[in-house]
């Protein structure tokens, strides 16, 4: 019987263990090496739209409890708190918000009971396309198969030579999670996220528990009230009074960082791989971020399933990149777009977002990620 092939993957996010996850299942040898010295999560929430939550279950991972919210409506408002779209789901696409805490950490025990082996504190440095991960002090990992998930600044892509541009945006955000119910929502907001905008501000409202919601601020870096942190409350009152009661109980925040989009010249070099931030990071705006590093990560698994030879690897890297790639390149690209929508006037927004969500195709497009069937589900 012929020996296990090995997979080491930098980076124990969303589409590191999800890939490692993945791959064990289909028979390979797979450890993951994280920086952190535990796998861990900041304080905020996490979007997983349907083609998420197939992917979830297609590797047994289960992070949707009974108390688990979903929401029937993305609905847009104003700064007076009037409506500008409804924003309703069809029935046939799901979505659920959780703390990304709890999806990592349901991540992290499914690649486990998988067999996958995870290292932490353990720094990579640099890689090679001939499926090895350098670290300090001068160790080499040498495998079958490299995959770098190690985020924006990933230290695999540097090495690998695959970059062609790293752009951070304007616009950045502030995040916490608070106490709060749906009665805090008033009598129209139950059961629905809302985004609210005024000027170049920007504040989503989104349920996780009966008991926790997850506040985002978002405004571009020359507002200086707006991105300091401990959060300037009054300074978000001004903006969004209808929410004085949710911006007085933020308490702990993660400070104001702006958003990157990643380019690369291939997803790959000889039997090294990236995925995730490290090879398509995207702005939050379509909640794609995680879903697209995880639904990447399984269809690399997939790309895997049956080979017995190294030597087949860089071939299957590149039917995997050719076969998913365009898809990805869409949602960063309306992800894109949509955040331009935050530097229009308050009246020229108004109209933008009434005319263009009532056009189905438009709709079809920001929803098209969302909507999809990823591969190995």
């Amino acid at each position: 019987m012929p020996a296990k092939l090995r997979a080491i993957i930098s980076g124990a996010g969303f589409g590191g263990l999800t890939a490692a996850t993945a791959l064990a299942r289909r028979g390979w040898t797979v450890t993951v090496f994280e920086r952190q010295p535990e796998v861990r999560a900041a304080g905020s929430g996490i979007y997983i739209w349907e083609n998420g939550l197939r992917i979830l279950e297609a590797i047994g991972a289960n992070v949707v409890r009974p108390d688990t919210f979903h929401g029937r409506a993305m609905e847009q408002r104003d700064g007076q708190n009037q409506v500008i779209d409804a924003g309703e789901f069809p029935p046939d696409m799901r979505l659920v918000t959780v703390p990304r805490k709890d999806l990592l950490e349901s991540l992290k025990n499914t690649a486990i009971g998988a067999g996958v082996d995870i290292r932490t504190g353990a720094e990579v440095i640099g890689a090679s396309a001939a499926a090895e991960l350098h670290f300090g002090g001068g160790h080499t990992e040498t495998a079958d198969l490299v995959v770098g998930a190690d985020g924006i600044w990933s230290a695999v892509r540097r090495a690998l030579g695959l970059e062609l541009f790293h752009e951070q945006t304007v616009e950045g955000a502030l995040r916490a999670i608070i106490p709060g119910t749906q009665q805090d929502l008033g009598d129209n907001g139950r059961d629905k996220y809302i985004e609210n905008w005024n000027g170049t501000r920007r504040f989503l409202i989104t349920p996780l528990t009966p008991t926790e919601m997850y506040l985002a601020f978002t405004c571009p870096k020359e507002d200086d009230a707006g991105k300091i942190s401990p959060l300037d409350k009054k300074a978000w009152t001004s903006s969004f009074p209808h929410w004085s009661h949710l911006i007085e109980r933020v308490e702990d925040i993660i400070p104001w960082s702006p958003y990157s989009t990643i380019s690369v010249k291939s997803w790959s070099a000889g039997r090294s791989a990236i995925i995730g931030d490290a090879a398509h990071a995207q702005p939050p705006n379509l909640g794609q971020g995680g879903g697209m590093a995880m639904q990447i990560g399984l269809a690399l698994a997939v790309a895997m399933e049956g080979v017995t030879d190294r030597r087949d690897i860089p071939d299957r890297l590149s039917a995997w990149e050719q076969r998913e790639r365009e898809l990805v390149d869409h949602c960063q690209k309306w992800s894109r777009m949509y955040g331009e929508v935050s530097f229009l006037p308050d009246e020229v927004r108004k109209r933008a977002i009434t005319h263009t969500m009532a056009d189905p195709w438009v709709r079809s497009q920001i929803t098209r990620a969302a909507r999809s069937h990823p591969t190995g589900t």
